[in-house]
């Protein structure tokens, strides 16, 4: 079963599958790059690197786990923490493998975790709250896995890329910097542009979306500061650490506005936000245009990203 599959069976068996639209969402950002990616040039990673695998680094109520991937090369190395997406349903850490071991092969620590998600009855905070102890607990074994605690990045993908996106407005963490790949930043206008059945299915009453931000029952209409408290958009400072966003103009799950939105807001204040628009491309694995994600062309672009901010010295 290949990722897209699986992705939409767990949902479904969930009791909350994955709407894709019917039609694309406008994205009119004056200030991004558009890119036309070369999907014939995939990464080829190899065998660079150390694996640990399923290490326990939290047990609120069930043991969360993050799998670390560790360059052979001598370090310490920058520290990147991957955080999976999943419709805020599921969370499996073992996504986007040839990715994060392409991303270690290029001289950094990559750990993958798990977060809890609707299915254990949590809510943002909840999630937010497991990447700052996996944060707390990746550098207190630091020594262990070769990693330099002075230099972390974040890095999420669709769930994953809002969840880091909010976690970047916490100083406290001493993030460097931040990679959003087609995350949410307004969770109520997340479908905006989409057809009617997916904007229901997206926002409606039993949606995935109000129940991870409110918790279940709720509607985000009857909720506006609580949802506009949950906007990683309202955070932002001059001192939010430097942001990449990447997404595809064909995405039927996230629309591309969102990242659009947090881009404008992060260049309002100041802060460093480079955005790129994949021409033709989906939502990930969740598309038919999966390729573009691994190609070479968009990963050098990501390492190029995380070795100008995560620099000794910078």
């Amino acid at each position: 079963m290949n990722t897209m599959r699986l992705i939409m069976a767990l949902a479904t068996l969930s009791g909350r599958p994955i709407h894709l639209s019917s039609v694309a969402a406008p994205d009119s950002d004056p200030d991004s790059i558009q890119l036309r990616v070369e999907a014939t040039d995939p990464i080829r990673p190899g065998r660079g690197v150390r694996a640990h695998r399923g290490i326990v680094y939290s047990v609120p109520g069930r043991k969360l786990r993050v799998d670390i991937l560790t360059p052979r090369t001598p370090g310490p190395h920058p520290l990147v923490v991957y955080v999976p997406g999943g419709g805020f349903v599921t969370a499996r850490r073992a996504m986007a493998a040839g990715q994060r071991r392409y991303v270690a092969e290029a001289g950094f620590v990559v750990a993958s975790i798990d977060y809890r998600t609707i299915r254990d009855g949590a809510i943002y905070r909840d999630g937010l709250a497991d990447i700052a102890t996996a944060l707390s607990f990746l550098r207190l074994h630091a020594d262990e896995y070769g990693i330099d605690p002075t230099r972390t990045a974040l890095w999420g993908e669709s769930a994953g890329g809002y969840l880091v996106a909010m976690a970047a407005g916490d100083p406290g963490l001493g993030v460097d910097a931040v990679l959003d790949v087609f995350g949410a930043s307004d969770l109520s206008t997340v479908a905006e542009g989409f057809d009617a059945a997916t904007v229901e299915a997206f926002t409606g009453p039993g949606a995935a979306l109000p129940a991870y931000l409110l918790g279940p029952g709720h509607d985000m209409a009857d909720h506006p500061d609580e949802v506009t408290g949950a906007d990683p958009a309202c955070h932002v400072t001059s001192e939010t650490p430097p942001f990449l966003l990447l997404h595809g103009d064909d995405d039927r799950i996230v629309a591309p506005s969102q990242t659009a939105r947090l881009h404008q807001a992060l260049r309002r204040v100041g802060a460093d936000s480079t955005r790129y628009v994949l021409q033709g491309a989906g939502h990930g694995a969740l598309s038919n245009s999966a390729r573009m994600w691994t190609s070479t062309q968009v990963m050098e672009i990501i390492v190029r990203f995380l070795r100008s901010r995560l620099a000794s010295g910078s």
